[in-house]
């Protein structure tokens, strides 16, 4: 039986490390009003930022007049202490605040506005390089083209990664997918350059480079939904057990749903998705693999954070697109053999992506 290996260093950990060519916006919600004035209020624009924000808005003045054009306002984001302007006049055409957010008020029968007046906008955020980094499968890179699209990763320095993944794309079998990577980055001559198979639904290569920056560059111009999309990325450590699992693994399917019987008899439900559960056992392990998969089980449960950080199984090194994201089960009980060698049996639950 082949090697296997396991994903759950993931080197960039931070939205800022993880740039898209484009991506899809989020959505501006309509202005919550605090107002005693009778100006209507509407905002729009294409939210660009890669979280949630609330943007505050508030008159600050009144002096030069209570109606549209006279009044001034003040505005900041919630997540950034004091005001980022102040005295800007209001006006009925749209003016940008920040992130691709507008606002504009239109005028009423009466006085538009009070000095107080104040309105909040909840902008969702883009579906952009921040999506890949969340560990939930229902959240997603959305690019705006498919033609020509990459993600590029910045590392911050020099690192080895020997393994890459992109899990639940939608790339086509016609799609021309390269990773590169440079220290520069010089992207038109990188240090190294391979083209991969897209697998499908994901995409997993195994390398031996270092570098700063990668690049994952993506042209699939005859994609039916017209634009790429993915739910996680990885660039990090692989791990390698010196032994593979046993060939006696046990592999099955988890139904999740609900059922309801009525007293007649007559049952009903609801099917809430399908997973994988993998039941492996490992003989013959070193200190320095059991010393690993500590580390792994580790990584899965962090109490400091108080999240749950799932990891990429590959049951055969040689087919790596065959894997599976998933959670180790609540206990890990290794078992000490002869020769300080040691048994481990591992449980490995799949984490689905909903579809909802």
């Amino acid at each position: 039986m082949s090697a296997c290996g396991f994903l759950f260093q993931n080197l960039p950990s931070h939205p800022d490390q993880v740039s898209v060519s484009s991506a899809r916006p989020g959505l501006v919600g309509l202005p919550a009003p605090r107002a005693e004035g009778v100006a209507t209020t509407l905002s729009g624009g294409e939210h660009a930022a890669g979280q949630d924000q609330v943007f505050l808005v508030e008159i600050d003045s009144v002096a030069p007049g209570t109606e549209v054009g006279q009044a001034s306002f003040r505005w900041r984001r919630s997540d950034r202490p004091g005001w980022e302007e102040s005295g800007r006049p209001t006006s009925g055409l749209f003016q940008d605040l920040a992130d691709g957010v507008r606002i504009k008020w239109l005028s009423g029968a009466g006085a538009d506005f009070a000095r107080g007046d104040a309105w909040t906008i909840l902008a969702m955020r883009s579906q952009g390089g921040a999506m890949l980094l969340d560990r939930d499968r229902d959240t997603e890179w959305v690019s705006q083209g498919c033609a020509s699209e990459h993600l590029t990763i910045d590392l911050g320095q020099t690192q080895a990664a020997p393994a890459l993944a992109l899990l639940d794309h939608n790339f086509t079998s016609a799609a021309e997918v390269w990773l590169l990577a440079d220290d520069g980055p010089d992207w038109e001559h990188p240090a190294q350059a391979r083209r991969l198979a897209p697998g499908s639904p994901h995409l997993v290569c195994l390398t031996d480079w270092s570098a700063r920056h990668w690049r994952l560059s993506i042209a699939d111009p005859d994609n039916p939904e017209g634009c790429l999309r993915a739910s996680l990325l990885y660039l990090g450590g692989c791990f390698r057990p010196s032994r593979t699992f046993r060939a006696g693994y046990q592999r099955s399917l988890v139904a999740g749903r609900s059922t309801t019987v009525t007293d007649a008899g007559k049952l009903s439900g609801s099917a809430r998705g399908l997973a994988q559960s993998w039941q492996i056992g490992f003989r013959g392990l070193t200190d320095a693999d059991l010393a690993d998969f500590e580390a792994l089980f580790a990584a899965s449960h962090d109490p400091a954070s108080g999240l749950l950080n799932p990891l990429i199984f590959l049951p055969f090194l040689e087919n790596p697109a065959h894997c599976l994201y998933c959670l180790p089960a609540t206990t890990l009980s290794p078992v000490q053999r002869h020769l300080g060698s040691h048994e481990l049996s591992l449980q490995l639950e799949e984490v689905i992506k909903s579809h909802v």
